[in-house]
This record gives structure tokens, C-alpha cells and sequence, in this order.
């Protein structure tokens, strides 16, 4: 009883009635959300920062979305490879992506942080996004973070048109190394070779000098490309 006096007459009603909205269902504990909607704010303590921001939530969001859309795709997309399965996942949780759905649910609105404290590009709402689906696992359990992700994020993906574009597998693993700080990249023409389809391209990826994969193509972008993902993929191992 404690519990509905809360939701329903208690000072914080409106916010539990906002979150009610968005979720699909009544939140248990609003902390959970206030905090996936905290920036971290300098200077603060380790401990402020583990318990009032939303970064810890969402890592946890992003491994209860990749597993939701994994499982869509597996099921929905029987004559995809593992390769094709990883790409159009990797399109589906990119962060244009999740920052147009972000707009969309107009989660800026919740926000706990001073505007003048946020970042000028809106990547973060992506990280938002992912930290509320780490507060509605927390306080509500996977099945609901499960409903929330098929009932209020998938409405807005086009799949379709995520299937039939082209991946930029060489923008991502530049954005990657940037994000990690793992050094200078460079893609190198190693052998350009004349065949009955026309002029095939072996590029060589190197890491800080060190060769970490190679990819062949038509174009010299395509083998680009196809070396970009495979070093993506040995990343992610």
C-alpha cells in the first residue's frame, strides 16, 4: 500500500506517473532512473560519481539491448550469416542511432544535470538511452527491460533500410581506436592485381606500425572497408 500512496498521492507522483508513460509500466524505485538521467559533474567524489551517474547504468544497458536485438535478429533473419548478423546489429546500436530514438522519446526532458554542464554534441543522449534501459532491468527485472526495448525502442527502427545500407566499418574502427586511445591507424595499398572481374585491392590495416588485418575489394574503399572489419571484429574478442 506504501508503495501505490507513493505513486499515486505521494510528493514524487508526477515523476512516477512521467516514468509510467515512457516505460510501459510503474516504476518500483525512482532512484534507479534519476541516476540514468545524472552527467557526472566535476569535481566529485568516486563514490558520488559510482552512486548519481548514469555511466555504470549504461554498461549494464548496453548488454540487455545488444542481447534483445541480437535475439530479434537471430530469429527474424534466418538466411543471415554471423557476419551479417553482427552488422546489422552493430547499425541498429550505433549511436546515430540510439540518439535519434533518444530525441524521439524526448529524454532530454529528464535530464538532471545543468544544460551548461553537457556536452555540445548530443552522443550522449545514446548513452542515456542505454543507462535507462540498465534502470528499468535493475528495478523492474529483464522481462520488462525486454518489453520496453520491443514495445517503445523497436517502433522506431527502420529495418529494412538498416539492412540495405552500407556499413561504415572504417568510421567505426577509427571512432573505436579514438575512444580507447590505441594509437595511429593507417591503411596501406599493399598489391593491386588485374583479374578476370577487373582490378582487385589488398589493403593491409596497421596498428601503431603493426599490421593487424587485411581486406581485398574492387575499390581500394571496399578493401578498406573489409580490412576495417575485420580488425573490428579482433577487437571485439
Amino acid at each position: 500500500m506504501k508503495l501505490w500512496w507513493r505513486r499515486l498521492l505521494g510528493p514524487n507522483r508526477r515523476e512516477y506517473a512521467r516514468y509510467r508513460v515512457l516505460i510501459g509500466r510503474w516504476p518500483r524505485d525512482l532512484t534507479w532512473y534519476r541516476a540514468a538521467f545524472t552527467f557526472p559533474a566535476p569535481p566529485q567524489s568516486r563514490e558520488a560519481y559510482l552512486l548519481y551517474s548514469y555511466e555504470r547504468l549504461e554498461f549494464l544497458g548496453d548488454a540487455v539491448l545488444q542481447l534483445v536485438v541480437t535475439d530479434y535478429i537471430f530469429r527474424h533473419y534466418p538466411h543471415f550469416d554471423e557476419g551479417e548478423m553482427t552488422e546489422l546489429r552493430a547499425k541498429v546500436v550505433n549511436t546515430d542511432s540510439l540518439v535519434e530514438i533518444a530525441q524521439r522519446l524526448m529524454l532530454s526532458e529528464l535530464i538532471r544535470t545543468d544544460a551548461s554542464l553537457l556536452p555540445k554534441r548530443q552522443d550522449y543522449l545514446a548513452d542515456m538511452m542505454e543507462a535507462l534501459i540498465g534502470a528499468v532491468y535493475m528495478d523492474l527485472g529483464y522481462s520488462a527491460a525486454h518489453q520496453f526495448i520491443r514495445r517503445r525502442i523497436f517502433p522506431f527502427i527502420n529495418w529494412g533500410r538498416l539492412e540495405a545500407t552500407e556499413f561504415n566499418y572504417k568510421g567505426k574502427f577509427l571512432e573505436l581506436v579514438q575512444q580507447r586511445q590505441l594509437g595511429q591507424v593507417e591503411f596501406v595499398v599493399h598489391e593491386r592485381r588485374r583479374t578476370s572481374r577487373g582490378e582487385i585491392f589488398l589493403v593491409r590495416l596497421r596498428l601503431n606500425g603493426k599490421e593487424i588485418s587485411t581486406g581485398t575489394g574492387l575499390r581500394k574503399k571496399e578493401a578498406e572497408q573489409a580490412a576495417a572489419r575485420a580488425a573490428l571484429k579482433l577487437l571485439s574478442e
